[in-house]
């Protein structure tokens, strides 16, 4: 368990990947040198492509920027509201939970994951449904070809938005469309995201007021 005040511990660690440039992207918690304990790893499923050659070739270490962790935070919050739990100024960790663990696996794919077009995947969107009022860090649902599915908003500019998947769209909804897996980023626009509980009924629910 870590308690989080002030100053954040955690670390990015970009490895090489392939010969392509891409990097794979890990999570570290740094131990303190006294303590001769091995810091702690948390390997994701995010790819970074690289733009410099060289540095797909070796080992890079970033420190989380304030994007990453404001997103953190914001979905650790809302985690703790829905399991009704009192939020405080110190916010506690468990790096074990797999909820946390995926939190952190959302939080790398919005920092270094590369956002495909939903171009070919969604239904479109003609103002049926309940307007849908988001922010970034907040739970969605996209009505794709092949159903609804859940997806968490981690970018917003203008009538752009991006979200990370947190369920995958099945190859072959759309032919010659790439299987979109969790984790992944897709661009939409603002109308696209719509209420999270279509996803988690996979069909509209009831009571649910259309325009």
């Amino acid at each position: 368990m870590i308690e989080l005040s002030g100053e954040f511990p955690f670390l990015w660690r970009l490895s090489a990947e392939s010969s392509e440039g891409y990097c794979s992207v890990s999570m570290v918690v740094p131990c303190p040198p006294e303590t001769q304990i091995e810091d702690l790893t948390i390997e994701t499923s995010v790819l970074s492509l690289s733009s410099d050659s060289s540095r797909s070739e070796s080992e890079e270490t970033l420190e989380w920027n304030e994007e990453d962790i404001s997103l953190f935070l914001r979905l650790v919050n809302q985690r703790q509201l829905n399991n009704n739990e009192p939020l405080t100024d110190t916010v506690r960790v468990d790096l074990s939970d797999p909820d946390i663990i995926d939190i952190i696996h959302v939080v790398a794919a919005a920092g270094f994951g590369v956002a495909f077009t939903s171009y070919g995947l969604l239904r479109k969107a003609d103002g049926g449904y309940p307007v849908h009022n988001f922010e970034i860090g907040s739970m969605a649902s996209l009505n794709t070809i092949g159903g609804f599915v859940s997806c968490v908003v981690v970018d917003v500019e203008e009538d752009d938005v991006v979200c990370v998947l947190l369920d995958d769209i099945e190859a072959g909804v759309v032919e010659e469309q790439e299987r979109l897996c969790r984790h992944d980023l897709l661009l939409v626009k603002r109308m696209d995201v719509l209420n999270p509980d279509f996803a988690e009924s996979r069909i509209k629910p009831m009571g649910s007021t259309l325009h």
